[in-house]
């Protein structure tokens, strides 16, 4: 009996896990029941198989911990901050990475297999594209409207999410289907072909009309990195002559892009943040303020510096952060705070399995990247999907078909 009920809350902490995935390209609210029914029927899970008994310290089990002690470093200085204004708030915006180094800590069951997640953050980047496009514009009123961009845009932001975390999942969709097309090519039937370049091209469309310069510069250079290696493999000459050209590539596609003006870049608001946020890094730059401290000391000084239409814009929002993950954790946790940032961001693709380590640097690439513009491992609508990466790397079972490989193939 017992047996019974454990494979069913397998089974229940697989469809959690998955709905979870699907939904966090989703505002946060739509995630709320995914996460619960996630994280509960994972600690029955872990009650009913005593997972703590399987506990096998190395490396994976030392990054968790060290991905938990990031997350404990806002309760570690809360007695020495002047102020909780911002504590209870910032900290259940990390709550969702604190759950999954626990996850990764104690390991996963045996139903998690690696195609189960990649196929969902496809799917679901295409049942959100079309959403919008087919219920919320209109086909026709798209293919029409001379600005569709701006249309897009417009009802992505009321009905799905920002342009961020929108397209930071395109992006790690786009990895997905490079990943399940290099490694099962030959054993996929015509018709998935066909639906996988489709879903690539929609995706990296969509991408390339976005207003988020991040985005659209990320699939770039993913697309790049897939012709380049892709090329490499079977001519490593071709391969450095591609590589070569690269750069000017994506200069010239980068360079059409309406967002990337001199006039867009100078009146970008990142801009005084960032010059906030560093002149709150040289009052405390060796172990920072805290979380709320470095946010009421961040307000002041970003007061100085925003434009009248910045504050008249942000005046509802409750908390504005620096919109850099490692100048946040800076200011909060000083350089001591960021070189665990660092770790968290680069040990993965080092301790990865090593038919993965590729694809772990390619998914963790726009997060990286992303992080230069936004917070987060550390905010609300990231730390879910960061933690389900993690989880995807190093602790589910990969179940893709490989190729066989030539003696000196590229590892992928």
């Amino acid at each position: 009996m017992k047996q019974i009920i454990t494979t069913w809350i397998n089974y229940i902490n697989l469809f959690s896990i998955l709905l979870l995935t699907a939904v966090s390209i989703y505002y946060y609210p739509v995630q709320n029941i995914a996460f619960y029914l996630f994280f509960i029927s994972y600690i029955i899970e872990l009650i009913l198989e005593k997972k703590w008994q399987k506990i096998k310290f190395d490396k994976k089990s030392i990054y968790y911990l060290v991905m938990s002690f990031f997350f404990l470093l806002a309760f570690v200085y809360y007695p020495f901050e002047n102020t909780s204004k911002y504590f209870t708030m910032l900290v259940g915006r990390r709550f969702a990475l604190f759950g999954f180094a626990g996850v990764g800590f104690f390991g996963v069951n045996n139903k998690y297999k690696l195609n189960y997640f990649l196929n969902t953050f496809v799917i679901s980047s295409i049942i959100a594209i079309f959403y919008i496009i087919f219920l919320r514009i209109g086909i026709i009123n798209f293919i029409s409207n001379p600005d569709m961009e701006t249309l897009f845009a417009s009802q992505r932001i009321l009905y799905v999410n920002s342009h961020m975390v929108f397209n930071l999942f395109l992006n790690i969709s786009l990895v997905s289907i490079w990943y399940i097309l290099t490694r099962s090519w030959k054993r996929t039937a015509w018709w998935k072909l066909f639906l996988y370049f489709g879903a690539l091209t929609i995706i990296f469309g969509i991408l390339s009309i976005s207003e988020g310069r991040s985005g659209f510069i990320t699939g770039i250079l993913l697309m790049l990195c897939f012709i380049f290696f892709e090329i490499w493999k079977r001519k490593k000459m071709i391969g450095i002559v591609v590589g070569f050209l690269v750069p000017f590539l994506l200069i010239g596609i980068v360079s059409q892009q309406r967002r990337m003006s001199v006039k867009n870049i100078k009146t970008e608001p990142r801009i005084f943040l960032w010059k906030a946020a560093i002149e709150v890094i040289k009052e405390k730059p060796i172990f920072g303020y805290g979380i709320s401290n470095a946010q009421e000391q961040f307000d002041i000084v970003r007061a100085k510096h925003q434009t009248e239409e910045f504050r008249l814009d942000c005046k509802h929002i409750r908390i504005i952060t620096s919109h850099n993950q490692f100048l946040q954790t800076t200011m909060e946790f000083g350089i001591f705070g960021l070189l665990i940032l660092l770790f968290i961001y680069f040990y993965p693709i080092f301790i990865a399995d090593k038919n993965r380590k590729l694809f772990a640097f390619l998914l963790i690439f726009p997060c990286l990247y992303e992080s230069l513009f936004d917070v987060v491992i550390t905010g609300v609508n990231y730390s879910a999907i960061y933690g389900i990466l993690m989880v995807i790397i190093l602790s589910v079972e990969n179940n893709i078909a490989q190729k066989t490989p030539k003696k000196k193939e590229l590892v992928e």
